[in-house]
């Protein structure tokens, strides 16, 4: 069910729509009077309806400015002819109903095969005293995706609409995306104006048509930082066997990239080829995005010595590497000092967090102390 507070939120929207200058805003509501706000699994839809309105299957009535409304539910009855012949011919069998190539209708029913003469309908119809605004929750969204080659980044967006045409606004907040697979190869080219408010990040579309059927739209071509790694997280407590690393892409970027899905790329013998679809996190302008466990470096570990005093264990023992890549190895513990590694560049450090750069070529032997708390 859509939250009151909602009905606030496209307030602060349409707010956020004043940057824009009044003659572009005016040329678009000059085109379309609905406005259309998509969150990722439904939408809010503010538009103008007559004194008589009927309303679609799927959206519920938020709010109408008339002085005086109410909704009318009407049900017709289906009607039937029976019994019935099936004429010989050509059918389409859905369900339990076969249709004619001239559009007959046919059905088994308790009492023996029936001609449908009318379906039956139930609807519902608003009825007013004047022409007035009308905020409805309607089905609807959209699916945030992305492609990755080499260091350009492309965002896109699909969008699933109720109405064919309309002012559209895309609204998000962190950890809200559902990654959903759909495909299409239409792909329209805009730049959306992004703003801020509510703690929601806004992407104003503007007029689009065509929304029916499921477009989908490329939004921004990007320029960003790239580093492939082989990652490890080294499980110190105890040895255990080889196991291979994970893959990992590290981004940076000038941009906050809602979550979504992604299809990375890589370049084999020059020509840029697909090597994993998987999930993108909420990125705040730098991130990680995980594809796979990777052949390209395994990893196993043998525990030397353990010790414990005063609170503090002391770890020493030796990582073996085999492979070829760039390895970052991950260390956590509370309180980490005396590191000490025979291979490799620390390339981050904190107090229970610690990054290493390790080449690997072939096979690699790294010896490991340091001590934490438990």
């Amino acid at each position: 069910m859509i939250r009151s507070c909602q009905l606030v939120f496209i307030l602060l929207v349409l707010l956020a729509l004043a940057p824009l200058s009044l003659s572009t805003f005016a040329q678009t509501t000059s085109q379309t009077e609905d406005i259309l706000v998509l969150f990722n699994s439904r939408g809010l839809l503010y538009t103008t309806i007559d004194k008589e309105f009927e309303v679609p299957d799927g959206w519920n009535v938020l709010h109408i400015s008339s002085p005086r409304w109410y909704v009318e539910n009407n049900t017709i009855q289906p009607e039937y002819l029976i019994p019935a012949n099936l004429p010989e011919g050509k059918y389409k069998i859905i369900g339990n109903i076969a249709t004619s190539d001239n559009g007959e209708k046919y059905t088994q029913t308790p009492f023996g095969l029936a001609k449908i003469l009318n379906e039956g309908k139930t609807s519902s119809v608003i009825k007013l005293t004047e022409k007035s605004d009308a905020l409805f929750s309607v089905p609807g969204g959209y699916r945030i995706y992305y492609t990755l080659k080499e260091t350009i980044l492309e965002q896109f967006f699909e969008i699933k609409s109720p109405v064919d045409k309309a002012y559209v606004i895309l609204s998000t907040a962190p950890e809200e995306n559902i990654v959903r697979t759909s495909y299409s190869k239409m792909a329209l080219e805009t730049i959306s104006e992004e703003v801020t408010t509510a703690g929601r990040k806004i992407f104003i579309l503007g007029y689009q048509e065509g929304l029916r059927k499921g477009i989908n739209i490329r939004n921004k071509t990007l320029s960003i930082t790239r580093q492939d790694w082989n990652k490890i997280y080294l499980n110190y407590n105890y040895t255990y066997a080889w196991q291979p690393a994970d893959y990992v892409v590290e981004i940076k970027t000038t941009d906050e990239l809602p979550a979504g899905e992604i299809i990375v790329y890589s370049n084999i013998l020059g020509k840029n080829v697909p090597i994993g679809i998987t999930s993108i996190p909420d990125i705040n302008k730098e991130g990680e995005i995980y594809i796979s466990k990777s052949w390209q470096v395994y990893h196993s570990w043998v525990l030397t010595k353990m010790t414990k005093a005063s609170g503090r264990t002391f770890i020493a023992g030796e990582l073996n590497l085999k492979g070829n890549g760039l390895a970052k190895l991950i260390i956590q513990g509370r309180n980490i000092s005396g590191l000490s590694i025979s291979l490799g560049n620390i390339i981050k450090t904190a107090s229970d967090y610690v990054e290493i750069q390790i080449p690997v070529s072939k096979v690699v032997k790294v010896n490991i102390s340091f001590t934490y708390t438990e």
